[in-house]
């Protein structure tokens, strides 16, 4: 706590310290008030007489005297001495002032009054000049000055010195209370903060289970119409993004689908993630309708959402409790049972794949011209070698997603070319791997994984991940490492501009017998001829002009 925040209001009980003051006013026959470094009272004033009360305060001059004589004794208490003693400026009598400070800060002043000194008494005169000037009836005035007790300076000294221990410990137990409390207001802030922890989902800062659960309880005893829309929802392919990409996406992704969960919700609802993949929203005064346009504005935001190498995607369900057949518990089982059938038939219409090779498109790792044509020479050059369809349907799919490893690359990595450090080029080579393991996680990419992992051995053994050579390599992978290097020969793309067909066709041959199998090259070559003689290019028609 800052020191311009310490207030006596806020560190001692104000009772007992008006009950302290009363009866040291009537104890020590003085009049005692207390009062915050502006001037303003903290507690009501105590007098043993009346003479301030019933004479002075009457006075409008007297008035204006007294808050001039209280603010003068206030400052100086603290700047010049304590306990500082001057005399009234209304009453003609004798004041004093003393400070109460804590750590340096001055929080309030002890005003003590309605004192007649021995050694400083007025003459009657005197003191009928002061009823005079404040325009006050001179015979009341002496009155009630003379009802007060004359004090030597040694027992106003005396009062003076208790009154200051009294400040003392004042300021002592000020501080050790100010210090309590902060004591107590930290224990306060940690326990709320626990509490908030002990409530929230640490990753994406939504309700957990907990929270989502004893809301539900809540909910579910209130007798009232209230209605409540329950949402099931589950991420799609955080065990995709956690093993290809690794547990940091896949933070990312549950970070990401939260944030838009939160971001499109009222803030009267609880959004929960209940642990893994799973998010669950309460809502209340919600029709079904509602409920749907909320999911349906959450899918559309993740699905605009290109952030990461894997789309954003989550499946809902949604329900409406009907009070009058069913349980809170039995609306939540028809939301879940709509999420699962939603979740399968979105996972029987995602292509993950072609996602991916979008984002290569985007970061010009691949071109769209180049993998088009490879695929559609693979399968035919793959029928033409005698493979039935489906073998040939292999080869046009390892084809197409050969270079699918190249995900796991920083942007603009590969666009560092013959720059690049031999660090660098063993990242690159590593993508064939990468390419393998991402085809095994797929239902339609597993069994032409090796495929993948083997596309660009060498012939002669020279090349990677295992240096295979000659038939060690599979028939199929050497098939795409031909086509692969022809394509990015012949086809123009942005990266550069293409070749002849002759000229291509020449470095197949100064190539074969090194990159490639010499059996595969003069296979493919007769295999063009043939295409040309037939005028048969199908989509790839193009690559001989």
């Amino acid at each position: 706590m800052e020191k311009q925040e310490y207030k006596i209001e806020d560190i001692f009980d104000l009772k007992a310290l008006q009950k302290l003051m009363d009866a040291l006013a009537q104890s020590f026959e003085v009049g005692i008030g207390i009062r915050n470094p502006s001037g303003g009272r903290i507690i009501r004033d105590s007098f043993y007489c009346t003479f301030c009360s019933e004479v002075i305060q009457k006075s409008k001059e007297g008035r204006r005297r007294c808050s001039l004589s209280d603010q003068e004794i206030i400052e100086a208490a603290f700047r010049e001495k304590s306990p500082y003693i001057c005399r009234c400026r209304s009453g003609g009598l004798i004041d004093a002032g003393i400070r109460i400070v804590i750590e340096g800060m001055h929080i309030a002043t002890i005003l003590v009054g309605q004192v007649r000194l021995a050694e400083e008494e007025l003459t009657e005169e005197e003191y009928r000049e002061t009823a005079r000037s404040l325009g006050l009836e001179e015979e009341l005035y002496l009155k009630k000055i003379q009802e007060m007790p004359v004090k030597t300076r040694d027992k106003f000294n005396n009062i003076l010195e208790a009154l200051s221990i009294i400040a003392d410990q004042l300021s002592l137990l000020g501080y050790n209370n100010l210090h309590q409390k902060q004591r107590i207001g930290s224990l306060e802030s940690k326990e709320s903060m626990l509490q908030a922890l002990a409530e929230k989902d640490a990753l994406t800062g939504l309700w957990n289970r907990r929270k989502f659960e004893a809301s539900w309880s809540v909910y579910e005893k209130k007798k009232d119409k209230m209605r409540i829309s329950i949402v099931s929802g589950d991420a799609n392919n955080l065990k995709l993004m956690n093993d290809i990409f690794g547990h940091e996406a896949g933070d990312k992704m549950l970070y990401y689908i939260a944030n838009k969960m939160k971001t499109l919700a009222r803030d009267e609802w609880i959004v929960a993630r209940c642990g893994g993949d799973e998010f669950h929203v309460l809502m209340q005064d919600v029709t079904l309708k509602m409920a749907m346009n909320y999911c349906d504005r959450v899918s559309n935001s993740c699905k605009n959402d290109k952030r990461l190498n894997l789309p954003l995607s989550i499946a809902f369900g949604v329900a409406e409790w009907d009070r009058k057949s069913e349980t809170l518990q039995e609306c939540f089982q028809r939301a879940d049972s709509e999420m699962y059938e939603n979740k399968k038939k979105m996972k029987q219409q995602e292509n993950l794949l072609d996602y991916i090779l979008e984002k290569l498109y985007d970061r010009c790792y691949l071109y769209r011209e180049n993998i088009a044509a490879e695929t559609e020479i693979a399968y035919e050059f793959a029928l033409y070698l005698g493979f039935d369809e489906d073998g040939a349907s292999r080869v046009r799919t390892a084809a197409r997603y050969q270079d699918i490893g190249l995900i796991k690359l920083p942007e603009n990595f590969v666009m560092k070319g013959s720059s690049r450090t031999p660090k660098e080029y063993e990242a690159v080579k590593a993508h064939v791997v990468n390419g393998y393991h991402m085809a095994l996680q797929f239902e339609n990419t597993h069994n032409i994984a090796e495929f993948i992992l083997f596309a660009h051995e060498n012939w002669n053994g020279d090349s990677y991940p295992r240096g295979l050579k000659g038939q060690e390599i599979p028939l199929e992978s050497r098939i795409i490492r031909l086509v692969n290097n022809y394509c990015n020969w012949v086809v123009p793309n942005a990266k550069k501009v293409n070749v002849s067909r002759e000229a291509a066709e020449q470095r197949l041959h100064d190539r074969a017998g090194t990159m490639f199998d010499p059996d595969v090259v003069d296979w493919f070559l007769s295999f063009l001829d043939k295409q040309k003689e037939s005028g048969d290019f199908s989509q790839w028609r193009r690559l001989d002009s």
